[in-house]
């Protein structure tokens, strides 16, 4: 296959060649070559590889979090994801009781039988059980079952998800979690600070101990907090730390993402969606768990009648656009926190993150809007597969 377009970056039209799923050339391309039958994209279409979303719970009404899992679900899911540009995702598992989640757990571990939706899935992302109890800093998750970590209770959810939980986000302040997030690191998985009301000392310590990421900075925290100091500027401050935020324009003000990420730095920040069910589906009112959820038709989910957030809708593209938007930064430096960045966070840096011989060709043809801030997806690419 050869992919012709302007790697995200440069300047000039390039000619990708893949070979079974790796780039095996990259060179200028020639002024026809586009026109042959043979080649995929154009002179005016952008390369850069295939978004990557570290926190997916949900998309197209299918839920990764229902009560009763499918595996159906989960390649419904991943299809969703690639329709919006999105090749590579860790699938986000929530709070719920211990059977629930390992249910939840088993159902992505099946899907991925699938050569394709396992090519697609970096990791599992546990998110809790082990968080705040606190309302705000627990966000949506469920209070009867957050819990301290317990490492045999954890094995036995990595059992159900056949070792692929790669992504544990933690409240550092629980009892017994310094030495968890130790245990973590031990077994080569990703320890995130999250939904948490930790104090400075607590987070310091889950640094010390290994923690690599703040997730969904910003937010799970207390609608009032001290102005200083707080577990915000804390995460903020440690140059250990990797951030994800999320850009949607509604779980973080404008200003707030612009903060962050100059703060962080273009190598420590990552972009996700946490999208939920409700993510790609018509602007309206749905019922779950006997509450109404409303999607407005700028993306925003909240419980009807109130300003609480229900989780997340725009896509890591929109996010990815509204970086540059909301932060004065290139397209370039944005399409990093969604690729390259992540890719380094989850250890896969060495295969997948840049267009160059000898990498993965999981990768996005999209045309870039300048004037407007926004991405056309054309087509996502999984191991030299169009998806």
């Amino acid at each position: 296959m050869r992919i012709v377009g302007t790697i995200c970056g440069t300047a000039q039209p390039s000619a990708i060649e893949i070979t079974g799923s790796i780039i095996t050339a990259v060179a200028p391309a020639e002024p026809d070559l586009a026109d042959r039958h043979d080649t995929l994209g154009g002179p005016d279409v952008m390369v850069c590889p295939t978004l990557f979303d570290i926190q997916v719970n949900g998309y197209g009404g299918h839920d990764l979090n229902a009560d009763e899992p499918h595996p159906e679900d989960v390649a419904a899911v991943v299809a969703r994801l690639n329709e919006v540009g999105v090749g590579l995702y860790c699938p986000t598992v929530g709070t719920a009781p211990h059977e629930v989640m390992a249910s939840r757990l088993r159902a992505i571990a099946d899907a991925c039988g699938d050569e394709r939706i396992a090519a697609s899935t970096v990791a599992v992302h546990l998110e809790g059980p082990y968080i705040s109890a606190e309302d705000g800093p627990r966000g949506a998750h469920s209070p009867a079952h957050v819990c301290d970590p317990d490492w045999d209770r954890f094995r036995q959810l990595q059992d159900a998800a056949g070792g692929r939980i790669g992504l544990v986000t933690l409240a550092p302040e629980r009892r017994g979690a310094i030495r968890f997030i130790e245990r973590l690191v031990e077994a080569g998985i990703v320890a995130a600070i999250g939904h948490t009301a930790a104090d400075a000392a607590h987070i310091r310590d889950a640094v010390k101990a290994g923690a690599r990421l703040a997730t969904h900075l910003g937010n799970g925290a207390h609608a009032l907090l001290p102005r200083h100091p707080n577990y915000i500027w804390e995460q903020l401050a440690q140059d250990a730390l990797w951030a994800s935020i999320i850009a949607d324009g509604h779980h973080l003000p404008q200003s707030v993402v612009k903060c962050m990420i100059r703060a962080k730095g273009l190598e420590r920040t990552i972009l996700i969606s946490d999208a939920v069910l409700y993510a790609g589906l018509e602007p309206g009112d749905y019922e779950r768990d006997g509450r109404l959820v409303q999607v407005t038709a700028d993306g925003k989910v909240q419980l009807k009648g109130t300003p609480f957030l229900a989780g997340a809708t725009v896509d890591l593209g929109r996010g990815v656009a509204n970086a540059v938007s909301f932060a004065g930064i290139s397209l370039p430096e944005a399409v990093r926190m969604a690729t390259l960045n992540p890719a380094r966070l989850m250890g896969i840096d060495d295969r997948f993150g840049t267009v160059e011989v000898g990498k993965e060709a999981s990768l996005l043809l999209f045309r870039w809007d300048e004037r407007g801030a926004q991405m056309e997806v054309l087509h996502t690419l999984v191991r030299g597969e169009v998806v």
